[in-house]
């Protein structure tokens, strides 16, 4: 098996790269949330629920890469999938609506930094957008490396995904504290109620794709 050059290892990487922007980009409600907490609780708390939906979307690279993707592509696990995910976004929607509502924004009481990354994880875990694209494009990405240089290459490829990712999830965040000093207490009670909605209509989503599946 032969090595990787220098000029395929950079291109591997920037492809990656190019692909983790392209899928954390794209308004959905792990974005939502990493706004929400960076106007509410600051850039850490933002930053880590990024972390954690970074480590998902890893996981599932890694699932990809070895070769698991049969093995996770069963149509049995699609309702469980769609149900845990559409359970897990109607929890954060609703916490994020109901916030909003009471008025209550609870000033230095701002989550750890466990719970902000254990939510990211489970928001990018348990959705099944996410699963799809990496059951789908990611393992077309995945062969298209390793036609290429071989399996040397994945590791590559997947470092460029969780790099890319990670630069996206730093310039929300820091888009976040640029706009934080305009967000009055009104402001951030219906910022925090719009993106409630936000979340809990991508719940609904997946609850109408689980019935699909029916």
């Amino acid at each position: 098996m032969r090595g990787v050059t220098t000029g395929e290892a950079v291109r591997l990487l920037g492809q990656g790269m190019f692909v983790g922007v392209a899928l954390a980009a794209p308004i959905g409600p792990i974005n939502v949330e990493i706004v929400r907490r960076c106007l509410r609780d600051g850039f850490r708390s933002g930053w880590l629920v990024g972390a954690g939906a970074v480590s998902g979307d890893t996981l599932f690279a890694v699932l990809v890469v070895s070769g698991l993707t049969p093995l996770a592509d069963q149509p049995a696990l699609r309702l469980p999938l769609f149900l845990a995910g559409a359970a897990m976004l109607a929890f954060v929607g609703w916490s994020s609506l109901r916030a909003a509502l009471s008025g209550v924004e609870p000033a230095g009481m701002a989550p750890s930094g466990r719970r902000s990354y254990m939510t990211g994880l489970l928001m990018a875990v348990l959705n099944p957008r996410g699963i799809v694209y990496w059951l789908t494009i990611g393992a077309a990405l995945v062969a298209t490396a390793v036609a290429q240089v071989g399996t040397a290459g994945s590791p590559l490829l997947v470092g460029g995904v969780f790099f890319g990712i990670l630069c996206w999830v730093t310039f929300l965040c820091g888009l976040g504290m640029v706009a934080r000093p305009f967000v009055s207490g009104t402001g951030m009670r219906w910022i925090t109620g719009i993106s409630g909605v936000l979340i809990l209509g991508y719940a609904a989503w997946f609850l109408m794709q689980a019935a699909r599946t029916l």
